[in-house]
């Protein structure tokens, strides 16, 4: 058997030892050459060894955590393995919940665009109306109307450029302003609403 690798021999050999010993009745401590020798454990061992230490004792192997006294004694590969496989796990859950509220951002996001498609609409509109009836109140209306489609246009986050933490405080101040939009635009139209009715009666 020919190894090209010398670190395959080495492997080789040490299970052979390993199944000598085993073969005798002999435990065979873990160490750090027989992960090396196994991906899954040795991608394990590599994830671990950023924050715990690794020695080598009697039994096996045992890794300190940096910053404290928590201690891993790793006495078989299926250990490791065993850690690979909780880990992925999480790894799953976590992109699982990660897709989830991503959905959930483009959802939200989707309906506050179909809000401001809908709030310059009706700007257009009034923006028409006003400019049919005339007079100074309706410049007003007129000036109000499109800082209203600038704002809809500058804020939305759909519009703005930049991404991540930038988008999100940009999405809540758009929601800060265009919800105080539509207060101040209900108060105007029940005035509205009360002037006519009192001129009615009159």
């Amino acid at each position: 058997m020919a190894f090209p690798n010398p670190r395959n021999a080495a492997c080789y050999l040490k299970k052979l030892c390993g199944t000598f010993a085993r073969k005798r009745g002999e435990r065979v401590a873990l160490t750090v050459r027989d992960v090396r020798c196994d991906p899954i454990a040795n991608r394990v061992l590599d994830l671990l060894m950023h924050d715990y230490t690794v020695a080598g004792e009697r039994s096996g192997l045992v890794l300190t955590k940096n910053t404290g006294d928590l201690k891993l004694f790793i006495n078989e590969l299926d250990d490791l393995r065993q850690l690979d496989f909780i880990h992925h796990r999480a790894m799953v859950r976590h992109m699982e919940r990660l897709r989830t509220q991503l959905t959930a951002s483009n959802d939200h996001r989707e309906r506050w665009k179909v809000r401001a498609l809908m709030a310059e609409a009706l700007a257009l509109e009034a923006t028409a109306k006003i400019s049919n009836n005339g007079g100074r109140g309706n410049v007003v209306d007129t000036r109000y109307a499109a800082l209203k489609r600038f704002l809809a246009k500058r804020f939305h986050p759909d519009y703005a450029p930049g991404g991540g933490i930038e988008k999100i405080v940009r999405n809540e101040i758009f929601k800060e302003i265009w919800n105080e939009i539509e207060r101040l635009e209900d108060d105007v139209s029940a005035s509205r609403f009360a002037t006519a009715a009192s001129r009615s009666a009159a």
